[in-house]
């Protein structure tokens, strides 16, 4: 009896230990996305297959995806409950994470990791990536943005000694000084031939990353507190003084190519300039150096030596830069945190630092790890492989590295004031004006944002039951009068069937069109990113937008002026259109297609086809009004459009304020084929006997055109003009690729205003209220148009 007890229970505790171990030994899997390269995606795979054989049981899917939507995506999942378990973050991105619960917070795993030590990662990354105290992203690398890349040849045949990093900059030329000024240094190595710049001195990867150098340097900075500002300091005199520096430089000087300049007479990046050697110098991060190295390929005849050196300090000796970096975090939402922190430790650690170093992309975020091979070159690498010689410089900067503002809001803010100083790059306005301008609003918007009191929770039960009765009653209002009618039973037969038929309809309209549109009511109301629970804002998005938001009546007044010349532009062309192709001839029904096809491409296949077209330097257009060799004046419009865009130079069709509403106006014209079709069916619909009459009468071509064809074709007209109405309200496909709402907001459409609202600075709540804004224009418009439709004639009148 006792045998057998024991029996039974050795028989119990092995069943469990067997279903414990079955337990453990499930495999999990952990998603992890990032934003590299092909090549860098290649080292993170290799490395990643280390890291599951050290850990059996963990396997973790590798995903991609652009930065350009990352953040916007990775918010998404995460609002949807599917977000990944770990996620590559950058410095001025996490916090919008972090401040939602989206993060974890990594420091509890410090002491629970043998051998762990957070003070081997350079502390400016580690500073940058934390959040009230907390460490929400182990760094995996740091990017100084003050490397000056520099053509060895170019300094030789100028006779001018290699840069040492010892030479400073200031707003004026210093010839004492010769080598140790920046900017004499500059000078020299430009070249210029018949007119034209054929070797430039020195040229940025952008002008954010030369001006950020510039006010840095001089100890200023563009707001008070990098964690949560409550001050822009845009209008620093320090601040204004290297706006205008950079811009005399572009324009006055020509010592650097302008972003315009690069984009149009050159046609090629920053990067391709100085590759090609059509630039001597070059300032940006260490990852250029790898498409750096594929260009000017070593071993090839037109290689020239490089290195790089360390950007200029300001003439007191001050050096400041900005800087990038990443590293990897973990989402709150994982179940897997144990085994999400081994992810991000191992990649974030010796391992992924160092399969990334080997590429030359990513300099360690581990001190020690960026002061050895294989980040610093060796002998034992190929002679390719050890450009650029001095990379141990890339360590030399970090101290004097400072990372810009990381709260969530401040894209929105400082994008109120770049929209102003982008102008101060084309010339249209003084640093002085652009950043008086761009100041005021940025500080306004940011008061708001500090200045807002806590709000009480949203109520989504009330409001549904608000809503609903609201819907009942609309509903009630238009049944009820018909309720009072006594009906058939066959009349009652018939409605039911006709129910019946009608409920799929019905159905999809309550469910996909009138339910969005109720909820989008509900939280015009709210102030609600869609992660964090939703706070009772009442009318107060509606305030903010025709009080507080200087954007609100910009955006309206682009759209109200596109309104107003594209739509009649465009149904006049397509009227012009459909008159020509109505007429009778062999092999019309070809011409009918090719003018149709247009308006069936895709409008970002038409957007990006249309950029070409406009292009100031070989540009179809300005190659039609300037000619071939650019001093033509085609019936005067070079002339016009020299007055209208205050520049003697090639209209910049995209690039400048005053011409880039007109341009999309012209590219409307692209889609005319659309209401050609429909206006050619009214034509084809008049019958024949009018035209008849009217000729036996002896009317002209004119008369019967305004007595017979015109009113007969009202009905088509009015509906064109209905529906070019709505869609021109709601152009937003053109300027999100071709000018992301620029120049100085000239193209900043309402539609995109909303767009960026909503997903760029996640402000779900006031995006509905714009919304609702539109639909009440819309609306107004409309049945303005309906109430002013006395001369449209339907059949039914003609009897």
């Amino acid at each position: 009896m006792v045998q057998s007890l024991k029996f039974r229970i050795l028989l119990i505790v092995a069943l469990l230990l067997g279903i414990s171990g079955a337990v453990v030994a499930e495999d999990i899997t952990l998603r992890f996305v990032v934003w590299d390269g092909n090549e860098g995606l290649g080292a993170m795979r290799k490395t990643l297959a280390e890291f599951e054989k050290r850990n059996p049981g963990i396997h973790v899917k590798l995903e991609n995806a652009d930065y350009n939507t990352y953040f916007q995506k990775l918010l998404t999942q995460y609002a949807a409950n599917v977000a990944p378990d770990v996620a590559m973050m950058d410095p001025a991105n996490f916090q919008k994470f972090a401040k939602r619960g989206a993060l974890e917070p990594l420091n509890p795993f410090f002491s629970q990791t043998l051998g762990f030590d957070i003070t081997e990662y350079y502390k400016p990354i580690v500073d940058a990536h934390s959040f009230r105290g907390d460490l929400f992203v182990l760094p995996r690398d740091i990017a100084p943005i003050g490397l000056i890349y520099y053509n060895k040849r170019a300094f030789t045949e100028a006779g001018i000694p290699f840069p040492d990093g010892t030479w400073t900059w200031d707003f004026k030329e210093r010839p004492e000084l010769r080598e140790k000024d920046f900017l004499w240094v500059v000078r020299k190595l430009t070249k210029r031939s018949g007119g034209k710049t054929s070797q430039w001195g020195f040229v940025p990867a952008w002008p954010g990353a030369f001006l950020d150098l510039l006010v840095f340097s001089q100890g200023a900075r563009y707001a008070d507190r990098q964690e949560a500002p409550t001050k822009i300091t845009y209008d620093d005199p320090r601040v204004v003084a290297a706006h205008k520096f950079l811009a005399d430089l572009y324009l006055k000087d020509k010592l650097l190519p302008s972003p315009t300049e690069l984009s149009s007479s050159i046609q090629l990046t920053a990067s391709q300039v100085f590759s090609q050697g059509r630039a001597a110098m070059y300032q940006s991060g260490i990852w250029d150096a790898k498409d750096i190295r594929d260009v000017n390929k070593y071993g090839t005849p037109g290689f020239f030596e490089w290195d790089i050196a360390l950007a200029p300090g300001f003439r007191d000796g001050t050096r400041a830069m900005p800087t990038g970096g990443s590293g990897y975090a973990m989402m709150s939402s994982t179940p897997y945190k144990k085994e999400a922190w081994k992810v991000i430790q191992w990649m974030a650690g010796e391992p992924g630092m160092t399969a990334l170093a080997q590429l030359g992309v990513a300099q360690p975020a581990i001190r020690r790890l960026a002061r050895q091979a294989p980040w610093l070159p060796s002998d034992k690498l190929p002679p390719e492989a050890r450009y650029p010689p001095s990379r141990i410089l890339t360590d030399t900067a970090v101290p004097t590295v400072v990372f810009g503002p990381s709260a969530d809001y401040w894209p929105e803010v400082s994008g109120l004031v770049t929209a102003k100083t982008d102008a101060i790059w084309l010339g249209s306005m003084t640093a002085e004006q652009a950043i008086k301008e761009g100041q005021a609003n940025g500080q306004m918007r940011l008061n708001s944002i500090v200045g807002q009191r806590a709000m009480p929770n949203f109520n989504w039960t009330a409001g549904v039951f608000v809503v609903l009765g609201g819907l009942l009653a609309i509903i009630g209002w238009v049944y009820l009068p018909e309720s009072r009618r006594k009906l058939s039973f066959r009349e009652k037969r018939e409605n039911r069937a006709s129910y019946m038929f009608l409920s799929p309809w019905i159905v999809g309209m309550l469910v996909f069109t009138l339910g969005p549109m109720l909820l989008s009511l509900l939280m015009s109301m709210a102030d609600w990113d869609i992660i964090q629970p939703a706070k009772w804002r009442g009318i107060g998005n509606f305030a903010e937008a025709f009080v507080d938001d200087p954007r609100f009546w910009k955006s309206f007044a682009v759209t109200g002026i596109y309104t107003l010349f594209a739509v009649p532009l465009g149904i006049a062309t397509s009227l012009g259109l459909a008159l020509l192709l109505n007429l009778k001839f062999r092999g019309i029904e070809v011409f009918r297609t090719f003018f149709y096809m247009p308006a069936l491409a895709s409008a970002v296949a038409g957007s990006l086809i249309w950029r070409k077209i406009f292009q100031p330097d070989g540009g179809l257009l300005n190659t039609f009004i300037y000619g071939s060799t650019g001093h033509g004046n085609f019936l005067g419009l070079g002339s016009l459009l020299s007055h209208v865009s205050g520049s003697k130079d090639a209209a910049n069709w995209l690039g400048n304020e005053h011409l880039a509403l007109p341009a999309f106006v012209f590219m409307s014209l692209w889609g005319a084929g659309g209401g050609m079709v429909i206006l050619l069916a009214g034509l084809q619909s008049i019958p024949t006997y009018y035209y008849e009459s009217a000729t036996l009468d002896g009317a002209t071509s004119w008369g019967r055109f305004r007595a017979i064809t015109l009113p007969l074709l009202s009905p088509s007209l009015f509906f064109v003009l209905i529906t070019g109405v709505i869609g021109s309200f709601q152009v937003f496909t053109q300027a999100f690729v071709m000018t992301k709402g620029g120049p100085n907001d000239a193209t900043r459409f309402y539609m995109y205003h909303l767009y960026d609202q909503a997903f760029a600075n996640l402000r779900m709540g006031y995006a509905s209220a714009l919304a609702w804004c539109l639909f009440a224009v819309i609306l107004l418009f409309t049945l303005l148009q309906f109430r002013l439709n006395k001369g449209v004639y339907y059949e039914a009148d003609l009897r």
